[in-house]
């Protein structure tokens, strides 16, 4: 677990030097509200995707498990039981998953003013597309709430958002739009569990997309 307050502050401000690249709308407000704290704007994806590509160079084994789709694993990693910082940290572990660097699960984190993040690489190298992981939490008053987001290169980003809305009934609340992407807001009631869900998309999908899928949820104690 990264609890880096200086790094925060860093990162805080030159992310302030990116927020033309998102615009901020109403719907942003919205889907915060639901869990009650402000949403970060994030990063633009293909910048951050490209570093990634960059960095992982070395790295040559493929990670993902191919046997499920790259909505299959947000399901398990982040949706079905909602964002659970220490079982996405149990499974890094068992799973010998690679680090991400602090620069760039800051980058993908939904959260504004987080306590604590970690991310892992899930995926890269020749056989399988870039993808990773990134977990955190944050503090409204006393209650807890984390986060759970996914970043995937080669995707079907349009097979992707349907499978959200067909499968996990997510209703739309709002969308934004960005430089050559959207911005899609969704919630999701379930078992007394409220979900906000963000997909951040490309505006002209090819079937072989960038997708940052994100969920945000009151903290889960687990019996």
């Amino acid at each position: 677990m990264r609890r880096h307050p200086q790094l925060l502050a860093s990162v805080s401000r030159a992310m302030a030097g990116l927020a033309g690249l998102v615009l901020v709308a109403v719907a942003a407000v919205e889907i915060a509200k639901l869990v009650g704290m402000r949403i970060r704007p994030m990063r633009r994806l293909q910048t951050m995707l490209a570093s990634a590509a960059i960095a992982l160079v070395p790295l040559t084994n493929a990670l993902a498990d191919d046997a499920l789709s790259s909505f299959d694993r947000f399901v398990d990693r982040c949706l079905d039981r909602g964002p659970q910082y220490d079982r996405a940290a149990a499974l890094a572990h068992r799973n010998k998953w690679p680090a991400l660097a602090a620069d760039m699960v800051l980058s993908i984190l939904p959260l504004s003013e987080p306590v604590a993040f970690d991310g892992w690489i899930t995926g890269a190298g020749s056989a399988a597309p870039f993808e990773a992981l990134v977990v955190g939490r944050s503090m409204v008053g006393e209650k807890a709430v984390e986060s759970c987001t996914m970043a995937f290169a080669g995707t079907d980003a349009a097979g992707f958002e349907h499978s959200l809305v067909s499968t996990k009934e997510a209703k739309p609340s709002g969308e934004q739009n960005g430089e050559g992407r959207i911005r899609k807001f969704f919630t999701i009631e379930r078992d007394g569990l409220k979900e906000a869900v963000t997909l951040d998309l490309p505006i002209y999908p090819n079937g072989s997309d960038e997708v940052l899928a994100s969920v945000v949820a009151e903290q889960q104690t687990e019996h």
